[in-house]
C-alpha cells in the first residue's frame, strides 16, 4: 500500500505514527508551507513538516498543489486529517482510491473546520468520527467507516480530540487496507439535526455573553478550549478562561446575589470564583489575566482585591 499524509496541526501526528508503524509505504508527506511567528516574522514550518523530516519522509510544503500531481498519480490513496487546504478537482481523481479524510463528527452532521468545537457549544453529549472519500462537496463524499459515539459531557474540545484522534489511530490501518481492497462506501443520508455546518471560530465569537444562560456559557467555554479560548474583560484587559463548570445545587442557595447584582458580577465564595450569569451561576475553574500564566479561579482570587459590585465585562 502506497500512501501520501496531509496533515498540518500536532493532533494528528498520532495517526500518522500509526500509519507509519504498519510497514505502509508513506511516499510523500503534504502540509501547510511554514507561517511567520513573532515579532521577527521568521518562518516556522508546520508540526506534521518537523515530524515529517525527522523520519526521513518526503516533504511538500508548497500553497499550489499541482506540483505533486505526479507522486498523487503513483499513490494509492492520500489521508487526510485537519490539512487546511481545498482540494482542486483535477487532483481528486489522481490517486488509485482518491483522497480519504478522517472528520470529528458523525457526518452529515457538523460539516466544516470546527465540528467537535460546533457540537461542544451546542451541547452534545456524544461525539464521534468518520472516515470518508473526499469530493468537489464540503465533506459530503461517502463514507468508509464511522466510530462509536464517544460520551464528551464536561470535557474541552481539546480533550475530547485526544480520544477521538486515539481512537481514529487504533483504527485506521484496518479501514485503509479494507479501501485499498475494494471496499465501496456508503453515501452520506440527508441530516436534519441543529448541528448543520460547523464553521471556524473567531476570536470575537469566543467573548463571553454573560447575559446567556449558563448551559452555554459553559458549553462555549469547553467548546474553545484550546483554541480560541473563552475570554472577557477585567478592567479593561482581555481575560481568558480556560474551563468552567455548573455550581453544585447544594451551593445555589448560599450563592443567590443581591438585587444589585447582575450578569456578569464577580462572587468570591466557598465554592470558587463564580459569575452571575443570565441564568444562575458559572463558576470559573481555570482562567488566565492577561499577561499571566494559567491559573485556578481561587488563585486568582487570592491574589486581587476586588471593588463593591466588580464585574467582568
Amino acid at each position: 500500500m502506497r500512501v501520501i499524509l496531509a496533515g498540518t496541526p500536532s493532533l494528528v501526528l498520532p495517526i500518522f505514527d500509526s500509519v507509519l508503524s504498519s510497514g505502509t509505504e508513506i511516499i510523500s508527506v503534504i502540509t501547510n508551507p511554514p507561517k511567520s511567528r513573532g515579532r521577527s516574522g521568521s518562518l516556522h514550518p508546520s508540526e506534521v513538516s518537523l515530524w515529517a523530516r525527522q523520519r526521513g519522509l518526503s516533504v511538500y510544503e508548497e500553497g499550489n498543489l499541482e506540483g505533486i500531481s505526479t507522486s498523487l498519480s503513483s499513490a494509492d490513496l492520500v489521508l487526510v486529517v485537519a490539512f487546511g487546504q481545498l482540494i482542486p478537482e483535477n487532483l481528486l481523481v489522481l490517486p488509485k482510491h482518491g483522497w480519504v479524510n478522517v472528520h470529528f463528527s458523525h457526518l452529515p452532521q457538523a460539516r466544516g473546520a470546527a465540528p467537535v468545537q460546533r457540537l461542544i457549544e451546542a451541547g452534545a453529549e456524544s461525539i464521534g468520527y468518520s472516515i470518508f472519500q473526499l469530493d468537489q462537496g464540503m465533506d459530503t463524499g461517502p463514507i468508509f467507516y464511522q466510530s462509536k459515539a464517544e460520551p464528551v459531557a464536561g470535557l474541552t474540545t481539546g480533550e475530547v480530540w485526544e480520544i477521538l484522534i486515539n481512537g481514529a489511530a487504533h483504527q485506521i490501518n484496518e479501514v485503509l487496507a479494507r479501501i485499498c481492497g475494494g471496499d465501496i462506501p456508503t453515501p452520506q443520508s440527508e441530516y436534519t439535526g441543529t448541528v448543520a455546518l460547523a464553521p471556524k471560530i473567531s476570536t470575537d465569537e469566543a467573548k463571553v455573553v454573560w447575559s446567556e444562560s449558563r448551559d452555554r456559557i459553559i458549553a462555549k467555554i469547553l467548546a474553545f478550549n484550546p483554541n480560541p479560548t473563552a475570554w472577557t474583560s477585567f478592567r479593561g484587559d482581555r481575560f481568558l478562561i480556560h474551563r468552567a463548570a455548573f455550581v453544585e445545587r447544594k451551593d445555589e442557595a448560599a450563592l443567590l446575589p443581591a438585587d444589585s447584582l447582575t450578569a456578569g458580577s464577580i462572587l468570591k465564595t466557598d465554592a470558587g470564583l463564580c459569575v452571575v450569569s443570565g441564568s444562575g451561576f458559572v463558576q470559573l475553574v481555570e482562567v488566565q489575566p492577561a499577561g499571566k500564566r494559567r491559573m485556578t479561579g481561587e488563585e486568582w482570587l487570592r491574589g486581587v482585591t476586588l471593588n463593591i459590585g466588580e464585574k467582568f465585562e
